[in-house]
């Protein structure tokens, strides 16, 4: 569910044993092999859900007063409806592997770092 959850926007995972933020986990557990492995699969079933529900959160924030910035492929982006749009568009296309590689090693270290470690 979408909401505000300790005072902040946030997505909130609960059901098959799991209880948590995606905000949390965003760099950890949902980055892991063994979630990014069945991203195609289950996006080949929800995506119009998932459409929704990210246009559901963009409303819902604008209509707190909030400018969002909505990340994605221009084929799913189009279906959210704002008169306000751009593509950008990257010289090198390597650079969408490289991102996400750099991403799974900021995941791995983050998740060998203790709690009490500063920033």
């Amino acid at each position: 569910s979408f909401g505000k959850f300790n005072g902040k926007y946030d997505t909130k995972i609960k059901g098959l044993g799991l209880d948590m933020l995606v905000s949390e986990v965003q760099n950890t557990e949902l980055k892991a092999p063994k979630v990014s492995k069945n991203i195609p699969t289950v996006a080949e079933v929800t995506q119009g859900e998932v459409i929704l529900f990210a246009a559901d959160a963009v409303e819902t924030m604008g209509k707190d007063g909030l400018f969002v910035l909505l990340e994605g492929r221009e084929q799913t982006v189009n279906y959210v409806r704002t008169p306000y749009r751009f593509t950008l568009v990257l010289s090198d296309e390597s650079l969408i592997g490289k991102r996400r590689a750099a991403q799974r090693v900021m995941a791995a270290t983050l998740s060998k770092l203790s709690e009490n470690a500063s920033d």
